[in-house]
């Protein structure tokens, strides 16, 4: 059973694609519909096996090298495909037909929020990632921290709560959701700073 916590994390990369797809394709079609539901109930399983991946690699001893580039591996593209999603999905719409996740701000600052949304998490995460392999081809350990684990938890919940908002039609639930990402993002600039930070004093 020691392969299974890799089947797991490969299960939340397989998902990623699909649950991307019913994001832009419901939005496609406005809100509170089959599609963002499904998107909604898969992205939630998918955020799950985060926590289960690791859990199974304890209970059986399953550690290894190639599991935790898996389980990393799988939270950037589970993540970075949803935010693309979302920001995709919700720009096409709008300037087709309908107003789904620009409301009031138009699409100028929507446009701005997906920016910056996408330069905070996926580009922040592949930078990071690129620093800690280089910091330690030098024998200098870049260990995660606990605001570094702690981000990633806001962030997915966010998107979960995003995505319930998005799927019920419930407005408030959606900007709730906005919200939490928003400081997700936040906390991402912010321990990715503290990274560059500790790799410039270990040199």
């Amino acid at each position: 059973m020691k392969w299974l916590p890799n089947a797991v994390s490969i299960s939340r990369l397989a998902l990623a694609p699909l649950i991307g797809y019913l994001i832009w394709a419901g939005l496609a079609k406005g809100v509170a519909n089959r599609e963002l539901e499904w998107a909604f109930g898969l992205f939630v399983f998918s955020a799950l096996t985060d926590w289960l991946d690791g859990f199974l690699a304890r209970k059986l001893d399953a550690k290894s090298e190639l599991g935790g580039k898996l389980d990393l591996w799988g939270d950037k593209i589970l993540v970075g495909i949803t935010l693309f999603a979302l920001w995709v999905g919700g720009i096409t719409p709008t300037i087709q037909h309908t107003d789904v996740l620009v409301g009031t701000f138009g699409i100028a600052v929507y446009v701005a929020f997906g920016l910056f949304f996408l330069l905070a998490i996926p580009v922040r995460d592949s930078l990071v990632t690129r620093l800690r392999a280089q910091a330690s081809l030098k024998g200098i350990s870049l260990s995660p921290t606990f605001a570094a684990k702690s981000k990633t938890a806001v962030i997915m919940g966010g998107m979960g709560v995003l995505l319930a908002g998005l799927a019920t039609g419930i407005s408030q639930l959606g900007l709730t959701g906005f919200a939490i990402l928003v400081l997700g993002a936040l906390m991402s600039i912010w321990t990715g700073l503290a990274y560059f930070k500790a790799a410039n004093e270990a040199a």
